[in-house]
């Protein structure tokens, strides 16, 4: 009697499967090797720019604002608010966050973590009372998530030429807030570390923990703040006063112009209140 033919890994069809798994690890080993560089750069591509000044202006912007968020200088002073801030938003299935886990994923350490190269669309007309102009938004790009894309509106980069200290940070607030979106905890494909809420939502939905910090907005108030001291524009003991003045569940825009005469980045009367937590 014949014995029946042997099975082999190349007549099964698991040949194909093995090709697979095998180019998926090859894509993601290149894509954490690529964008987990030391000499990458802030972004992929700018677009929509109308002239070669507002370009170096929104390529200044985010390299100043990604530069920050990775510098000990700000996990430092991220690291500094673990006891003023025990409970954090990172994103609906992980609402209960610490800084030190906030800290992990800015810094990209988790295994497969990175900032997914972002294409950067600048939006809106240079005029505050343009929806647009203080629009910003970033998330999964095109590529399966291998890319990102940022949408910045042109008042932050009216915010951006200001002589005032003070009201430049906020433009590297808005910025630095959008990078965090950019940040992905797989290789291949795009899953988000931290997010808030999309177009059209005024409020994050399913809370557990109602008014907590949201990540993204602390991310970017620390690197605001932490911009301003490497400025001398506060001292390191003013931080946290710093943090809460422009907001770490929702962002205080109203505040950006009223420390134009040198005084403390503080909260005083007669700030503009803050908006509702989201």
């Amino acid at each position: 009697m014949e014995a029946p033919p042997r099975s082999s890994i190349w007549s099964s069809g698991l040949w194909a499967l093995v090709a697979a798994v095998a180019m998926v690890v090859v894509v993601a080993q290149g894509n954490v090797a690529e964008d987990k560089a030391t000499d990458r750069g802030p972004f992929k591509s700018i677009v929509d720019t109308t002239s070669v000044d507002e370009q170096a202006q929104v390529e200044a912007l985010l390299t100043e604002s990604y530069a920050v968020l990775r510098s000990t200088e700000f996990r430092t002073n991220l690291l500094s608010l673990g006891p003023r801030y025990p409970v954090i938003y990172a994103r609906p299935d992980k609402q209960d966050a610490d800084v030190a886990e906030v800290a992990r994923w800015v810094g990209v350490e988790p295994f497969g973590s990175r900032y997914a190269p972002v294409v950067v669309q600048v939006v809106g007309r240079d005029d505050r009372q343009d929806p647009m102009a203080i629009h910003a938004s970033a998330g999964e790009g095109y590529g399966l998530g291998r890319y990102s894309e940022m949408a910045l509106g042109r008042y932050f980069l009216h915010q951006s030429r200001s002589a005032d200290l003070v009201e430049r940070s906020c433009a590297l607030n808005a910025a630095a807030h959008e990078y965090a979106h950019t940040i992905t905890l797989t290789p291949v494909g795009f899953r988000n570390a931290f997010t808030d809420t999309r177009v059209g939502e005024p409020q994050i939905s399913d809370r557990l923990y109602p008014g907590t910090p949201i990540a993204s907005y602390l991310i970017g108030a620390v690197a605001q703040c932490t911009w301003l001291q490497n400025k001398g524009r506060i001292e390191g003991t003013g931080l946290a006063t710093c943090v809460e003045v422009f907001g770490v569940n929702a962002f205080s825009g109203r505040r950006c112009g009223l420390f134009t005469k040198g005084e403390a980045v503080a909260l005083r009367p007669g700030l503009p209140p803050m908006p509702p937590p989201l």
